[in-house]
């Protein structure tokens, strides 16, 4: 059924399936579908960058694996917040979802999930599907209290490629935002998720 399907790097760029654009958004995509609901599910090699289309009479090329070992890592690190490994996003594990910010015009949209709630269990996933950056982005919180920073979709260690943008823990106060009770700033990289929980 898949043969003959081009992998989604090679369907965002099909002329550069590793370069940066390539990278960001096969990457953004690969966060959506391991923060959002539903089993997760990812079309083999993409992990690594493997472009062209697939056909099951062709192996992966093994050297990429070692090549893009950062975007490996990128996908084991969402593997290991959806299965709740740290015991910090359990909220990835339930059913619960809250799509509470919708920016269309700055291309930013925010979600909430969760299991039972509470300190490790709600985490909230900033998604920006923009070529810029965003600083001193105000959303909402579920809860006041300092919230850490457990995924940048921007961090170097994933790519040599990505800018690092400077996203962080952030502090959320009091106060309503986007029909929750409290709100923060954030600061959000190009084409990248940010994914928080609180301590427990």
């Amino acid at each position: 059924m898949a043969n003959g399907k081009a992998r989604v790097p090679q369907e965002v760029n099909p002329g550069d399936p590793t370069g940066w654009y390539a990278q960001k958004r096969s990457t953004l995509a690969a966060g959506l579908v391991f923060t959002c609901p539903g089993i997760p599910m990812i079309f083999q090699g993409q992990e690594f960058l493997q472009g062209e289309w697939f056909r099951d009479d062709v192996p992966l090329d093994w050297h990429k694996n070692d090549k893009f070992h950062g975007i490996v890592r990128l996908y084991r690190d969402l593997v290991l917040l959806r299965l709740n490994e740290a015991g910090l996003s359990r909220g990835l594990c339930g059913q619960s979802v809250n799509i509470y910010h919708v920016n269309d015009a700055d291309n930013v949209i925010a979600f909430q999930r969760w299991d039972q709630h509470g300190p490790g269990d709600d985490v909230v996933v900033v998604v920006n599907m923009s070529h810029h950056p965003k600083e001193g982005y105000y959303i909402g919180m579920p809860m006041a209290g300092r919230w850490r920073l457990r995924f940048n979709g921007d961090a170097t260690l994933y790519s040599d490629d990505f800018g690092g943008f400077a996203s962080g823990d952030v502090d959320a106060w009091d106060g309503p935002r986007d029909g929750l009770d409290a709100h923060t700033i954030i600061g959000i990289g190009p084409y990248s998720m940010l994914i928080y929980s609180m301590d427990r």
